[in-house]
């Protein structure tokens, strides 16, 4: 049998993660549309004039995703902070491929797939009684007048006026990052992965914007830049240096997928190597 990976001995993987979070999971399911509810309710009732904007679903669905989905992906190989259970865990024969694979699996695939139908059954459902009782929707007059309907928008659709750019491919890029990142905290961090994750990453950034844009301002000439593109002002005109388009749109690939395979990477040797 293969040592890297067997598709009969990954589906058992699956299984037995299941079978031994299967509660954790419905439960954190429940508390999730639980809260959903509270929040859209609770926005019903204190906002007269439009409270299911088009602004504020977008915004509730990505900000509870980058809450909660790190969060869920930092708690993935907790096990690996207790020796006990640790090793009980590096002792499931399975390989450190097929591990990092359940973990994307569940902590990225199904969580997502999941989390957005845990979202629409919520959105639907309050959308349809602000239409039935709520004076901006249902035809009663207002002090502001009269509001169309309420609509469930499609979160994976949001425009960018006038650019017109889809901003939901960013953020879910944005998401995939975190998630890969907030996993591999859990096997790095033994205790405290999540807030772990969430300082060490905060530190990477500020570096990093330290020495891009501030370093930058000193050692540049005065202009503006992007990853492919620099603008100099200069004697009131504005010179481009830009890479080719086929560079740009190279680099633009491996800026929004390099990272997250990166940490799958460092995640695979990391689990490989894991002692406890």
């Amino acid at each position: 049998m293969n040592q890297t990976f067997s598709l009969q001995r990954f589906s058992l993987l699956v299984g037995k993660n299941w079978a031994e979070n299967k509660k954790r999971y419905l439960l954190s399911i429940l508390a999730y549309i639980s809260l959903l509810s509270v929040w859209f309710i609770f926005v019903i009732l204190t906002d007269i004039s439009d409270p299911l904007a088009k602004n504020l679903q977008e915004v509730t669905f990505f900000f509870s995703l980058f809450l909660v989905g790190p969060f869920f992906a930092s708690q993935f190989f907790r096990d690996l902070g207790s020796k006990t259970k640790g090793a009980n865990y590096l002792m499931v024969p399975a390989s450190a491929l097929e591990k990092l694979l359940c973990g994307l699996l569940y902590s990225i695939i199904l969580f997502f797939i999941i989390f957005t139908l845990a979202f629409y059954l919520v959105d639907v459902l309050v959308v349809l009684m602000a239409n039935a009782f709520h004076p901006s929707y249902n035809g009663v007059a207002t002090q502001e007048g009269i509001a169309f309907k309420a609509h469930v928008v499609n979160v994976f659709n949001m425009r960018d006026l006038p650019q017109n750019n889809n901003l939901s491919y960013y953020f879910l890029v944005v998401f995939l990052t975190l998630q890969s990142v907030a996993l591999l905290g859990s096997v790095y961090f033994s205790k405290y992965s999540y807030i772990k994750t969430v300082i060490s990453l905060t530190l990477v950034v500020i570096v990093t914007y330290l020495i891009l844009f501030k370093l930058r301002e000193n050692i540049m000439p005065m202009g503006n830049f992007s990853v492919t593109e620099y603008k100099i002002y200069e004697n009131d005109q504005v010179k481009i240096v830009s890479l080719p388009v086929w560079a740009q749109r190279l680099i633009e690939y491996l800026c929004s997928y390099a990272f997250a395979f990166i940490f799958w990477v460092t995640t695979y040797f990391r689990l490989k190597e894991k002692e406890v």
